[in-house]
């Protein structure tokens, strides 16, 4: 027999995962402002109690909704950096090892979603359009600490580099890898239909050489 008090924690979980289902369609399409956690409880079907339980406010529901989508992938990124320094001996990483580490994994899960109206890459999206403040809290609650964690390999496979230039063009990179990401579907309009917009794993690959080329070629040695 089930105990009654597995069986309410697994409710709780199912309902928990419920309401941030409809908290991400709800973010993908209206934004932050769009989200209130009454209209979550009515869209999930359960009540404004159960939403204040789980989260507690708004802002907490929408940050770990987008802590749910981020997370893996961030993990990903460690443990593909970490098979790089491994297979390198932990010698100085070749650029592009670096970029593929951070790039890879959230194209393969843009790849799993292509036609998820609600996936990874509406969230990135949406939230370009979000305020300054909030972006900022994703920011630093989701990629400050990793974010540094890649600059600490830069700086070690470019040693004689100007500092600024690899803050700088790190920024460029990372920009060009969400720009990429959340405007691929476009590609059908910019080639006027030839090409598809669809073929993930090619974009992802041009994606990693373009922003790889384009940071050693921003470098300026240190006088």
């Amino acid at each position: 027999m089930v105990s009654p008090s597995i069986t309410t924690r697994a409710n709780g979980q199912e309902t928990k995962a419920r309401l941030l289902r409809t908290t991400e369609t709800l973010f993908a399409s209206k934004g932050v402002a769009g989200v209130t956690m009454r209209g979550v409880a009515e869209k999930a079907q359960t009540n404004l109690a159960s939403v204040h339980y789980h989260f507690g406010s708004k802002e907490a529901m929408v940050l770990e909704m987008i802590q749910s989508k981020i997370e893996p992938i961030n993990s990903k990124r460690r443990k593909r950096l970490d098979e790089a320094k491994v297979k390198f001996a932990d010698k100085p990483l070749p650029n592009i090892e670096i970029f593929r580490a951070l790039i890879h994994p959230v194209g393969e899960e843009v790849e799993k979603q292509i036609t998820n109206q609600n996936g990874i890459i509406e969230i990135i999206s949406r939230s370009f359009t979000e305020p300054a403040e909030f972006l900022d809290k994703i920011q630093k609650r989701f990629f400050g600490e990793l974010s540094q964690v890649f600059m600490t390999e830069l700086k070690k496979s470019n040693p004689n580099a100007n500092e600024e230039d690899l803050y700088w063009n790190y920024h460029l990179a990372v920009s060009s890898m969400l720009g990429t990401l959340a405007q691929h579907r476009r590609m059908i309009d910019f080639s006027v239909g030839k090409y598809n917009q669809n073929a993930v794993s090619a974009m992802i690959d041009r994606l990693i050489i373009f922003v790889s080329n384009g940071f050693e070629a921003g470098i300026q040695i240190k006088q």
